[in-house]
């Protein structure tokens, strides 16, 4: 065959200085670094920190929506390191009641106090750590284990009493010590059901849904007197007319910020609340004394009293919140805005605006998570083997078996990078969706391949040929493009995320591996002399 006269290491510098190939190499390796992959011995990180608990109150913080390789790493607990979970909750369970120990951390070390309680380490702290995570790259429960729970609600909701009712939800869990739990809505398209899905890793479907559905003890104190409580509530306002935006302040490198909301208090909270406010001393715009919120006995928080209310009762007071300083203007809104959602779900804790049912729940452990997740992986593995095998044989060039096998491999790696970039959970649903848009990357490297060995068009060249391929596959795509769209906003969760893989995966191919398994292609089965003389003759009949 004339591809001979080129040696193999001409063949393999033409490919990795091929344009298309150089932009797979770019986004394998942009994949690489979205998915953080960590290598060596697995240790223990947090995972979640209750507002307001006495882990908040030593300084540690927890930022669910960080990437999962960054999460704070635990090394020891009063200079005893720490290896697993269960190493970490048994050490604190024998120190002695009512004491302190240090916790040391890659952030720092903590002073944290053990407090006399009948409660687990992790509801009495308000902490809770999980198995180091060795990537960025999220898993369903169905892959990682742990519990889901659908819940419908009873009464169609608007949009903002919705946002409201996932807060108030994710807030609650929060609280109680449901670390790791994640609270997401689903609106049916079709039907306009709505739909709260939670899922947790550490907690059971029954614990999820007792803390669902128990409502908290709220007061308002001032000094020692309670001044309302949440059955003094009577709304919390989460519309933009009466929650915005306040202003910033600060600089380069330093920004804060303020929002602000209303909250509507029956008569009885308004009268209690103005005969302690008007017994206090105005210092400067203020009053001497703050308003403190505390839920189930626990200080979520406090705020200071603007010195109006010491003259005037008023039913509909303004809350006004400030986040944590950030380096940035948009961070600092971000922050503010988190804190503003925070205490309008803890003044709404004590009952939530409509009725909940259990439409379905479940729970895999963690063994069987992870068995599934290794045989995904194994057979995955295989059947690209096998695929790239097949044709292979059929069009008898071992060339193929690698360059499919590469595209393929790729193709999976970029994706998985793409979830990790987004921070999208790959459950079943979404590696369903995975298999398919493989399954059409197999197919369309089948059509090039076939294309190009066709031996009646052996007097078109190599270049027209792949260029018809990628246009039948092009065509393919904005069909399958135009299926899988609807399907990805009809409301249902599990055909979102098939759909949403597939049409990820497909582009990934289309634009991506694809092109690139062309040019590789055409470079192993074809010389340069051939190429350079089919480019000549494209000028010639362009001119």
């Amino acid at each position: 065959m004339d591809s001979k006269k080129d040696t193999f290491s001409q063949k393999m510098f033409d490919i990795f200085t091929n344009g298309k190939v150089i932009l797979l190499i770019f986004f394998v390796l942009m994949a690489f670094i979205a998915m953080n992959i960590q290598f060596g011995e697995k240790g223990v990180v947090i995972n979640g920190v209750v507002p307001g608990s006495i882990a908040a109150q030593a300084g540690i913080d927890f930022d669910s929506g960080s990437d999962l390789a960054s999460f704070e790493e635990v090394y020891s607990v009063g200079g005893v390191e720490i290896t697993t979970p269960a190493q970490f909750y048994s050490l604190i369970e024998e120190l002695p009641q009512n004491s302190t120990f240090l916790l040391e951390t890659n952030e720092g070390v903590y002073s944290v106090l053990n407090p006399i309680s009948n409660l687990s380490v992790s509801e009495s702290l308000g902490l809770s750590v999980r198995e180091e995570p060795r990537s960025n790259i999220r898993l369903g429960i169905e892959l990682e284990g742990g519990s889901r729970l659908i819940l419908k609600t009873n009464d169609t909701l608007s949009e903002s009493d919705f946002d409201l009712l996932v807060d108030t939800l994710q807030s609650r869990l929060d609280v109680y010590g449901a670390s790791g739990t994640k609270v997401n809505k689903l609106e049916d398209a079709f039907s306009d059901d709505q739909f709260i899905i939670i899922e947790s890793i550490s907690s059971n479907k029954n614990d999820i849904f007792e803390l669902v559905q128990r409502q908290g003890n709220f007061e308002a104190i001032i000094g020692n007197t309670t001044v309302f409580t949440g059955d003094n509530v009577v709304r919390v306002y989460n519309d933009p007319q009466h929650a915005s935006l306040q202003g910033c302040s600060g600089s380069s490198g330093s920004y804060i910020c303020s929002f602000a909301f209303s909250v509507q208090i029956d008569s009885d909270g308004t009268d209690q609340f103005f005969e302690k406010t008007k017994t206090l001393q105005v210092i400067g715009s203020r009053l001497s004394e703050e308003v403190r919120f505390v839920l189930d006995d626990t200080n979520i928080t406090s705020l200071s009293i603007a010195a109006s209310f010491k003259y005037q009762k008023v039913s509909q007071p303004q809350i006004t919140v400030s986040g944590d300083t950030a380096a940035t203007e948009d961070a600092a809104i971000a922050s503010a805005q988190r804190e503003m959602k925070f205490l309008q779900t803890i003044l709404s804790t004590q009952s939530l605006p409509t009725e909940l049912e259990v439409v379905q729940s479940y729970s895999i452990s963690s063994s069987l998570g992870e068995e599934l997740l290794s045989n995904s992986i194994l057979v995955g593995f295989i059947a690209l083997l096998l695929v790239s095998s097949v044709v292979a044989l059929r069009y008898r060039e071992f060339g193929l078996f690698i360059a499919i096998f590469v595209a393929l491999i790729t193709e999976v790696i970029i994706v998985f990078g793409i979830a990790a970039f987004m921070r999208l959970s790959i459950d079943l649903a979404a590696i369903g969706g995975l298999i398919a848009a493989i399954g059409t990357g197999v197919d369309d490297q089948i059509i090039i391949t076939d294309e190009y060995f066709k031996k009646r068009r052996k007097d078109v060249s190599s270049k027209k040929k792949i260029k018809g391929a990628l246009s039948i596959i092009m065509i393919a795509y904005l069909t399958t493009l135009a299926a899988m769209i609807p399907l990805n906003f009809a409301g249902l969760n599990i055909i979102q995320g098939f759909a949403f893989m597939i049409i990820v995966g497909v582009t990934v191919g289309v634009f991506i591996t694809r092109p690139a398994y062309a040019r590789i292609l055409r470079i192993m089965m074809t010389t340069r002399a051939q190429r350079k003389k089919e480019r000549e003759e494209e000028l010639e009949e362009e001119q």
